[in-house]
C-alpha cells in the first residue's frame, strides 16, 4: 500500500509540476525581481497569488477516538490533498487589504467514507484616516471534519464537522503623543455539523477598549475592559463575561519586548442565575530578528464554552517560532500549545489539551517549495480511556507565484 501510495503521489506531483510551471512563465512576464515571503510578498499596489498544494499524509487516528484496551491503538490511513488556494492583496501608504482563500480536497485511501472537501477564508484591511487615527477590520471562516482542528474552548475532541467565523474590527488612535486609545468589536459563531449532548453552538458578542500611556521609549502602562455576551445551544445558555485590569509593556532590548496584564474577571450565567468572581492574568514575550521570530505567551481566564457546561477557567500556555522564506532558503515554522479548560459545573470534565504544529522548508525555486510537517493532537478528559491522540505528517509541495495587478 506504501508504494501504490508513493506512486500516486508521484504521478499527481507531475501533473501539478507541469501546469505550475506553465503558469508561473506566464504569471512572470513583465515582472521585476519579488522578494517571497511565507505569507505576503508586500508587493506595492494590488497583487493576486495562486497556488495549490499538493500533500502525502499518514494520519494515525482518523475516527479521533480512544485507542481499545485490547489492541491499544487506533485506526490509521493514509490520505491525499490538493489544496488550490488564492490571495488578494492592497498595499500603500494609507491602506492594506489581503484576503485569501485555501479549499482542502481530502481522498483516503483506504476508508473512503471521511473523503471531504474543506474551506477556510479570511480578509483583514487597515486604513490611515489622518496621522492619529485608524480603523481596522478582520474576518476569517473555517469549516473542517474534526473538532481538534478549530481549537475551540471546551470542546472534546470528535470527528463531527465544524463551521466557525471570526470577525473583529474598530478603531485606534493616538490622543496626545505618549496617549493612545484603541476599541474593538468581535463577533464570533460556531455551529457543528451534528448536535450531540456535549457540544453547543452559538454566538459571543464582545466589546473590548484599552487605554494607553507611554512613560517613555521603552515603558507603557495602561488600563483596559471587556465585556462578553455569549448565546449558546440555541439561546438556552446566556452568560456575560466582563473583564477589567491593567497592562503593561516593556521593551528588553531592539529585539525583544514583554507584555503582561491582570485583573478581574466577573461571570453571570443568566440561566441558572450562576455568578463567580476571580482574577485574570496573561503575559506575553517575542524575540523578532532578522531571520527568526520566537515568543510565547500564558494567560488564565473566565472564557465561553463550547463544550461542557458553556463556561470554565481556561489556563493556555503557548510557544511559537518563525523562520521566514525570504531569508533563506531553508525555513522552519513551528508552535506547541497546551489548554486546560476546568468547567465550573461540578459534574462536568477536565480537559487537558495538547497541540504541536512544525513544517520544515525547502524552496527550490520562488514559486517551488518542497515541505515535510508534522501535527500532532492530543486530550486528556481526566477518566479512563478519556485519552485521545492523533499524528499527523506526511510531504507537500507547494506551488505559488504572485502577479501584481496593474
Amino acid at each position: 500500500m506504501t508504494h501504490q501510495l508513493l506512486r500516486r503521489f508521484a504521478a499527481a506531483t507531475a501533473v501539478v509540476l507541469a501546469l505550475g510551471g506553465a503558469a508561473t512563465a506566464v504569471l512572470a512576464q513583465g515582472q521585476g525581481p519579488v522578494q517571497a515571503e511565507t505569507s505576503s510578498w508586500q508587493i506595492p499596489g494590488w497583487s493576486f497569488t495562486p497556488g495549490v498544494t499538493v500533500s502525502a499524509i499518514f494520519d494515525s487516528n482518523v475516527a479521533l477516538a480512544t485507542a481499545p484496551a485490547d489492541v491499544q491503538r487506533t485506526q490509521g490511513d493514509q490520505l491525499f490533498i490538493v489544496e488550490p488556494f488564492g490571495s488578494l492583496e492592497y498595499l500603500s501608504p494609507r491602506t492594506e487589504f489581503t484576503s485569501g482563500y485555501r479549499g482542502f480536497m481530502r481522498r483516503y485511501v483506504d476508508i473512503t467514507q471521511l473523503n471531504g472537501f474543506d474551506q477556510r477564508g479570511y480578509a483583514s484591511v487597515r486604513h490611515l484616516l489622518s496621522r492619529r487615527v485608524s480603523l481596522f477590520a478582520k474576518d476569517s471562516y473555517l469549516d473542517v471534519p474534526t473538532t481538534d482542528e478549530v481549537e475551540l474552548n471546551g470542546v472534546p475532541f470528535t470527528r463531527i464537522g465544524s463551521r466557525s467565523n471570526n470577525f473583529s474590527g474598530g478603531v485606534d488612535a493616538r490622543l496626545t503623543k505618549f496617549t493612545s486609545l484603541s476599541a474593538q468589536y468581535d463577533l464570533m459563531w460556531v455551529k457543528f455539523d451534528r448536535t450531540e449532548a456535549f457540544l453547543t453552538g452559538g454566538f459571543v458578542n464582545g466589546f473590548r477598549t484599552n487605554l494607553r500611556q507611554h512613560i517613555n521609549e521603552r515603558l507603557s502602562v495602561g488600563g483596559e475592559y471587556s465585556i462578553r455576551l455569549a448565546d449558546l445551544d440555541k439561546g438556552l445558555r446566556q452568560l456575560t463575561f466582563q473583564d477589567a485590569g491593567g497592562t503593561l509593556e516593556y521593551v528588553l532590548t531592539s529585539h525583544t519586548s514583554v507584555s503582561a496584564a491582570g485583573g478581574v474577571s466577573h461571570l453571570i450565567d443568566r440561566t441558572t442565575n450562576f455568578s463567580r468572581t476571580g482574577p485574570y492574568v496573561r503575559g506575553g514575550v517575542t524575540r523578532t530578528g532578522e531571520r527568526v521570530t520566537a515568543g510565547a505567551s500564558y494567560e488564565r481566564m473566565f472564557v465561553p464554552s463550547f463544550g461542557f457546561g458553556g463556561s470554565n477557567q481556561s489556563q493556555e500556555l503557548r510557544t511559537f517560532v518563525h523562520m521566514p522564506f525570504q531569508r533563506n532558503r531553508w525555513y522552519v515554522d513551528g508552535s506547541v500549545a497546551w489548554r486546560r479548560s476546568n468547567p465550573f459545573v461540578a459534574n462536568e470534565l477536565r480537559l487537558d489539551t495538547y497541540w504541536v504544529r512544525s513544517t520544515l522548508g525547502y524552496g527550490l525555486s520562488r514559486w517551488l517549495r518542497l515541505e515535510g510537517f508534522y501535527a500532532f493532537s492530543r486530550q486528556d478528559s481526566q477518566v479512563t480511556g478519556g485519552e485521545v491522540n492523533r499524528h499527523r505528517g506526511g510531504m507537500q509541495i507547494v506551488i505559488s507565484q504572485p502577479m501584481r495587478i496593474h
